[in-house]
């Protein structure tokens, strides 16, 4: 794995774009499972932690089952 070193002002434009619910609820479902990981992985190591929570949540909203993400709801009687 390589070390990359990343501009203080890049990562707040990328927190600023990639913080918004909206845009998590619009783009995280089209998303496959690797890509929502590297993206919340990203926002995970500069701090936006609930951010990452929301792509992750998003995506798995309209996983299919046998997806990483996939949770099996169950529905009381």
């Amino acid at each position: 794995m390589s070390t990359t070193s990343i501009d203080t002002e890049a990562a707040a434009r990328f927190v600023d774009v990639f913080a918004a619910a909206d845009f998590a609820g619009d783009v995280g479902p089209r998303m496959s499972c690797t890509e929502v990981d590297a993206l919340a992985g990203m926002l995970r190591t500069v701090g936006e932690d609930t951010a990452a929570d929301t792509w992750i949540a998003e995506h798995t909203a309209e996983d299919q089952e046998g997806d990483s993400h996939h949770q099996a709801w169950v529905t009381s009687p």
